[in-house]
């Protein structure tokens, strides 16, 4: 929230309850990196300490992200992806649909990926 300037009330949107999370911890047991899933498979607040970007703790949450929606039988999984973070996202094939919008002041796109079950 703080490096991207996004207030509180942006962030804290009453959903959480509902979410599935994951977290990411260091060998010391501290918080480096988080994401959540919604019951309708919408991925969202993925982020990652700085100083551990670039050492696959976004790719890692992501994976563990879509692991629990295939488990859950989910057709498909949706985010809004900032727009620098879009080649992360194609990496797992998720693909770009719509426009770019803005949210939280940050522009973004909608990505989708259809799911095959393992």
């Amino acid at each position: 929230m703080r490096e991207q300037g996004v207030s509180s009330e942006m962030e804290w949107d009453g959903l959480d309850e509902a979410c599935h999370h994951v977290l990411a911890l260091s060998a010391t047991g501290d918080a480096i990196g988080c994401g959540r899933i919604s019951p309708e498979g919408y991925i969202g607040r993925i982020a990652v300490l700085s100083e551990w970007r670039g050492k696959r703790v976004g790719s890692s949450l992501l994976e563990l992200l879509l692991d629990y929606a295939r488990s859950q039988y989910y057709a498909q999984v949706e985010l809004g992806a900032q727009i620098q973070a879009v080649p992360f996202y194609l990496r797992f094939n998720f693909a770009e649909v719509g426009e770019i919008f803005m949210d939280a002041n940050i522009p973004h796109i909608k990505m989708q990926l259809r799911l095959r079950l393992r």
